[in-house]
């Protein structure tokens, strides 16, 4: 059950809320300054605050957050933290604009597969704030600097083309493009690779571009969407592991197991 909560959010970036954490550090506003000018100075680019917040998740307590959006690509979220007294800037855009560089090789590669496949693609560097610029750096060059990195690909798919005569998603008939799918993933030197495959309703599927234009993941979105609306919007989660010499970690049976578990767990998604 643990492993299939993590396939619900493939990428964690929320907003953090203004809180009075600053301490004897910079005001909220000189915060904010510091932050932008920073990242423009490092990467030659704009960019626009999304939210500034308290200590929630830092390296310590020293430290806060913010969101910010490249003004060139608004739809890309970047979390940074900077040091209460200014002195010191991290960020992960450079994670960020890696993914969006590979973004449509493997949406090509997907599409192979499901012709109207919306992708997302993150990389997760866990604690480690990259310090190089380059943003024009591949996933092989950015894997030699950050070997422990995770890219995160989430398929987000319409549901209703691949049901089987019960209503369900269709395991038998989805599993083995699961597989030629990573084996795709492996011929293009992709490893260290955490795939997901989201089913959502027709509804949701039209609102994929909100979702990216939101403030929030487009997990997320879909998961407050629910319960505003008080229907599903997420029908089944599956998906596997592509280990570091690109080999699938998961079972056939564990990855099958997924679609029953995330049944379980959300009764009626289906029906």
């Amino acid at each position: 059950m643990k492993r299939i909560g993590t396939r619900t959010v493939t990428i964690i970036v929320a907003l953090w809320t203004v809180f009075s954490l600053f301490g004897c550090g910079l005001s909220r506003e000189r915060a904010a300054e510091r932050i932008l000018k920073g990242l423009e100075a490092k990467y030659g680019e704009p960019f626009t605050l999304d939210g500034i917040g308290g200590s929630w998740g830092t390296m310590n307590n020293h430290t806060l957050k913010a969101i910010v959006r490249p003004k060139s690509d608004p739809n890309l979220k970047v979390a940074v933290e900077m040091t209460k007294d200014g002195k010191q800037l991290f960020d992960k855009y450079l994670n960020q604009r890696v993914a969006k560089n590979e973004e449509p090789r493997i949406r090509e590669l997907a599409q192979r597969l499901w012709p109207a496949a919306s992708l997302s693609v993150a990389n997760d560097t866990r604690l480690t704030y990259p310090k190089e610029r380059d943003i024009s750096m591949s996933f092989a060059e950015f894997m030699e600097r950050y070997p422990t990195n995770i890219q995160l690909v989430s398929i987000y798919l319409d549901a209703s083309g691949h049901l089987n005569g019960e209503g369900r998603i269709d395991s038998g008939q989805e599993l083995p493009k699961y597989r030629e799918f990573a084996g795709l993933l492996k011929d293009q030197g992709y490893y260290r690779t955490s795939v997901n495959w989201v089913y959502l309703t027709p509804e949701a599927y039209l609102r994929l571009g909100e979702a990216r234009a939101s403030s929030d993941t487009i997990d997320q979105y879909l998961m407050k969407l629910e319960e505003d609306t008080g229907k599903p919007q997420i029908l089944a989660v599956s998906g596997l592991t592509l280990d570091a010499g690109g080999t699938i970690e998961e079972t056939e049976q564990e990855i099958l197991s997924y679609f029953d578990a995330w049944e379980e767990q959300s009764p009626g998604r289906t029906e």
